[in-house]
């Protein structure tokens, strides 16, 4: 049966699972008891609880900061998500006027559930001594972005002639953490209970990131549907069958857009109110995308679906209430966290690009626009960071933040002045969106400077050698960031290549650059050293490399896949030889990444162990939060990273798909050898979108693959495979056993 699982649940108490009747129909993997994780008890380290979020506002669960979409504060490397206290973070008891219910009163236990297919987070506690059953639901609204909830339903359970000592009221307390020391915070109203008259309280940023790029304060505005600041006593009279209260609040840069916000939020009522948050959410997962597992394989499943969920969770909503505001990237462990240096603060790396962006373009080809939008938006800054470190071009910061200005922390100077691979990695990912999305209005008009300036970048960083032709990349630090102050790190040079060569490419596509800087180009891509060893059939990770050196990461592996520029014997070889030497504690989506190539060369039980080495040891098993680390190890949580990188090994190396550009330049659509992991039977991805209209969906298997497709107002589609070549027309269905050549597949023109 189908285990495409959406909800996780823990049992505080018995530790059984509860029932679940069969049901019909597309849903029914939401809802039933194999959806449901059992665990004695909520995680031993409370920083592994679920992180929610629309893009917009985010939080952690039980947490003490709510973060926005952008706003930060602090100078240079010390710029960090600002937080704000978690004004959300409320728990609700049950009372009387002799006290409050303890844990002696609760026999069943208390559940804790995510449910990831309706988007919320639920406790329900069960007072089976005192007949009641109190349920608390917590959620960022995915419509009403600028909105935080907080729900609480109260029921009796026991006959009326039962409730003469049932609880009399119910006490809401606030747990928002300490005062931010990133604000300065002033209430502008205090509130009351006339209509319209909220509680509002202005928060200024204390410090600018980059003075040249924010002359001025971050500035946000809190509006509370009624203010908390001393505990809320509900009334509860015992002939009450149940008591119901929600808490709203609204946070958003501009005074009206919160206001407007709350007054629409309370025109609803309660129940209509959670039914637009979860018609948002299911509309993701039945049309936008979702992948469902047949197989003996729950545990995958769930880590599979979380990890879509809590991405998800750090894009914006695509339809809202009211105009988004500019995306500002996506950071390693997601816009609910970032107050921390574990966190990363909050900044933009290369993971964006080459670890999410692939899987986060197939949720939609508008959220990659969103995410490459932040890139384009702060292409002046980037022009700004080349010229101020002597080179010419735009040269993306390792680290950036609000102003797209260099933020690395001042611990690691070395990594902000040698991972120059930031640059070209992002012009990798942009011809990867293109293949994917064919574009070319957008490409041409928002991504075609980027690309360029990256390529002017790169030559004036390049020493080349006339007499020999030969270029390199000098005094560098690749992925491997063990190993700083290296010559010809060989990722850097092979996607700096890659960058260099689709600028040309695109130049001619769109009509833009001089023969000249062509020329200058192709040059430096021609002549930039991609070291091999003759006579051991490797490539050493930079000049003078020592066999058996131990590094941090995936490096040199890289250039299979991802970036397809080395897929023959040497690559192989390298993947035998750094499997070795890469270190046990690197991070989570080196293993997947090692997975997705030996898949790539057919090489299943390899591919197995690494694949299931690169989540079973990452993911706390309560809530399906990611780690950076392997368990033991310190790290990062809600690692978005490591959940890119193992959902790319599922879907681009056991699904064997891909989007890319050959060797004579058609930016096509690829499906090869499909294979699945230990346990799956069949994995099947639902609405990949391919061109700006089109939609496709892909089950595989061990033994073959189907694709169907369909452009909706497109002239339709066309196949090579091998020597054959065929006009598919505007829908199609293709079967292709295991033995067959591979597929790939283009627009009719």
């Amino acid at each position: 049966m189908a285990l495409n699982i959406y909800r996780i649940y823990m049992d505080h108490g018995s530790g059984r699972p509860s029932s679940c009747k069969a049901q019909q129909g597309s849903t029914a993997h939401f809802r039933c008891g194999k959806g449901q994780t059992l665990t004695p008890s909520l995680p031993s380290d409370l920083n592994f609880m679920p992180t929610l979020g629309n893009g917009h506002v985010g939080y952690t669960i039980f947490g003490d900061a709510i973060f926005m979409n952008g706003v930060y504060n602090g100078a240079g490397g010390n710029s960090k998500r600002a937080r704000i206290p978690n004004w959300i973070n409320i728990s609700t008891e049950a009372c009387d006027r002799f006290g409050c219910a303890t844990d002696s009163d609760v026999v069943n236990g208390t559940s804790y559930e995510m449910d990831l297919r309706d988007g919320y987070f639920r406790v329900l506690t069960t007072y089976s001594r005192l007949g009641i059953s109190v349920e608390q639901r917590t959620y960022p609204h995915k419509y009403y972005n600028r909105a935080l909830v907080y729900e609480v339903v109260a029921n009796r359970l026991a006959g009326r002639n039962l409730r003469i000592n049932s609880p009399k009221f119910l006490r809401l307390t606030q747990f928002a953490g300490n005062s931010s020391d990133a604000f300065d915070f002033v209430v502008v109203n205090n509130g009351s209970s006339a209509s319209g008259d909220y509680r509002t309280i202005r928060g200024r940023t204390k410090v600018v990131e980059n003075e040249q790029f924010q002359p001025d304060p971050q500035e946000i505005f809190v509006l509370f549907s009624e203010s908390l600041e001393q505990p809320l006593e509900l009334q509860w009279p015992t002939w009450q069958d149940q008591l119901s209260h929600r808490v709203i609040l609204t946070i958003d840069r501009d005074e009206s857009v919160a206001r407007k916000e709350l007054q629409d939020v309370l025109k609803l009522s309660a129940v209509y109110l959670l039914q637009k948050h979860t018609q948002s959410w299911n509309s993701f997962w039945d049309n936008e995308f979702s992948i469902e597992i047949k197989g003996d394989a729950l545990e995958l499943s769930q880590i599979v679906n979380a990890g879509i969920f809590y991405i998800v969770s750090s894009l914006p909503s695509l339809k809202t209430n009211q105009k988004n505001e500019p995306f500002y990237g996506l950071s390693p462990t997601g816009l609910g966290r970032g107050n921390l240096e574990a966190d990363y603060q909050g900044h933009n790396f290369w993971d964006t690009e080459i670890w999410m962006l692939p899987v986060v373009s197939l949720f939609g080809l508008d959220y990659a626009k969103e995410v490459l939008g932040y890139r384009a938006r702060k292409l002046e800054a980037a022009k700004y960071h080349a010229n101020s470190t002597g080179y010419k071009g735009a040269r993306f910061p390792w680290e950036s933040a609000y102003t797209g200005t260099e933020v690395t922390n001042p611990c690691c100077p070395e990594v902000a002045e040698q991972e120059i691979h930031i640059s070209p990695d992002i012009s990798f990912a942009i011809q990867k969106f293109f293949a994917q999305s064919n574009d070319s209005e957008w490409t041409c008009d928002t991504a075609w400077p980027i690309t360029a300036d990256v390529a002017d970048f790169l030559v004036s960083r390049a020493t080349c050698d006339d007499s020999s032709k030969t270029c390199h990349l000098l005094n560098v630090m690749g992925p491997d960031e063990d190993h700083p102050n290296v010559n010809d790190n060989v990722y850097t040079n092979a996607v700096s290549k890659i960058a260099l060569n689709f600028a040309e490419w695109l130049a001619k596509h769109c009509g833009n650059a001089s023969t000249e800087r062509l020329e200058k180009w192709r040059e430096v891509s021609d002549g930039l050293v991609i070291l091999r060893d003759e006579s051991l059939n490797y490539h050493p990770e930079y000049e003078g490399y020592v066999r058996g050196t131990i590094i941090k990461q995936a490096d040199t592996i890289l250039l299979g896949y991802p970036l397809n520029f080395d897929k023959g014997s040497t690559h192989i070889n390298d993947l035998r030889f750094y499997a070795n030497v890469t270190r046990e504690s690197g991070p989570a989506m080196t293993w997947s990444m090692f997975a997705a190539n030996y898949l790539r060369n057919f090489e299943l039980t390899l591919a197995n162990e690494f694949f299931e080495r690169g989540y079973k040891s990452y993911v706390r098993p309560e809530f399906k939060v990611w780690s950076e680390t392997p368990m033991g190890y310190d790290g990062s949580a809600n690692f978005l990273t490591g959940i890119g990188g193992f959902l790319q090994a599922l879907i681009f190396g056991y699904g064997s798909l891909d989007f890319g550009r050959t060797d004579n330049d058609l930016f096509l659509m690829f499906l090869g050898i499909t294979l699945t992991p230990p346990n799956v039977e069949e994995v099947f991805i639902n609405s990949i979108p391919y061109g700006q209209d089109a939609k496709c969906t892909i089950r595989f298997k061990n033994r073959y693959s189907e694709i169907s497709c369909y452009d909706r107002i497109g002239k339709g589609f066309q196949m090579s495979q091998g020597q054959k070549r065929s006009i598919l027309g505007r829908s199609f269905n293709l079967t292709r056993q295991n033995e067959d050549p591979p597929i790939a597949i283009s627009f009719l023109r």
